[in-house]
């Protein structure tokens, strides 16, 4: 009998700890419990759950959660649009803010043909490579040097290389205005722009014309033709002159005051200022 008590006493001992230790934890659980907002679920549903950054935050989740205390707009997910906006608008129990859909536009069109090069490049086939080496193999120090990296970061497949003209091409209707090929280009020349507008200036060479026209057969000469039409357009309006500025070698748009016409693309002599809606898709 002597032998079996110390084992009963180990055994009650342990019981003893087992139940002080189940209380401590089951009191801390209740302390240090978070309380989840139910509206978090709500904003990740209605968010398309891309992943793609777009919003500058490390996924959809990191986007919600910044939603939730108020540290972001909700209107930074161009993927989702405005449906998604409306949406998350609902579960805040704000206005909504709207949110106008955005496409990816290339702005150059100075393709293999049309275009000379100062020196011929055999480094790694990566334009942030090529930009680096003597501001790149391209005469015109503005053009797109067509080694597709903007292709290699769009996460929805919208973009391929025109090998023949040596061009990136977007398809807009997968393109979701997410913004990673703007980030990812060396030369800047790929901007968002609005999907309601159609023409847009296809060219963001700065150059006086000699200057430019060494490098280049299809670039802006700052003709001004455009203002002109543009002017005509609006001679009757009391609080317009004119949405197109020669500025700096380069024509540029005022969208705020455009109204989509399409005379300045008629006029254009160098076929710079082109419709969205005709450009030739991959």
């Amino acid at each position: 009998m002597e032998y079996f008590l110390p084992s009963i006493s180990a055994v009650v001992s342990l019981t003893a700890l087992g139940a002080v230790f189940g209380l401590v934890l089951s009191v801390a659980k209740q302390k240090l419990k978070v309380e989840h907002d139910p509206r978090f679920a709500s904003i990740l549903e209605s968010l398309p759950g891309a992943n793609c950054g777009a919003c500058g935050q490390p996924g959809c989740s990191g986007y919600a959660a910044k939603i939730m205390k108020g540290e972001v707009a909700i209107n930074l997910c161009s993927v989702g649009g405005s449906e998604t906006v409306d949406k998350i608008a609902e579960v805040m129990g704000v206005v909504s803010l709207g949110l106008k859909p955005t496409v990816a536009r290339v702005m150059c069109q100075g393709a293999i043909d049309v275009t000379r090069k100062k020196f011929e490049y055999h480094g790694p086939k990566s334009c942030h490579a090529a930009h680096q080496i003597m501001g790149g193999f391209k005469t015109c120090r503005y053009g797109c040097l067509g080694l597709g990296d903007c292709t290699r970061v769009c996460p929805f497949d919208a973009i391929h290389m025109d090998e023949k003209r040596g061009l990136p091409v977007v398809d807009w209707d997968k393109c979701t205005g997410c913004g990673k090929c703007v980030n990812e280009c060396p030369r800047n020349i790929i901007r968002l722009v609005e999907r309601n507008f159609d023409v847009n200036m296809i060219c963001c060479s700065h150059d006086k014309t000699p200057v430019m026209k060494l490098g280049c057969d299809v670039g802006c000469t700052a003709c001004r033709r455009c203002v002109k039409a543009c002017k005509e357009v609006f001679k009757d309006s009391p609080d317009i002159e004119t949405a197109i500025e020669v500025i700096d070698n380069l024509a540029v748009f005022d969208y705020d005051k455009c109204i989509n016409c399409g005379k300045c693309a008629e006029v254009c002599p160098q076929k710079v200022i082109t419709p969205l809606r005709v450009t030739v898709k991959a």
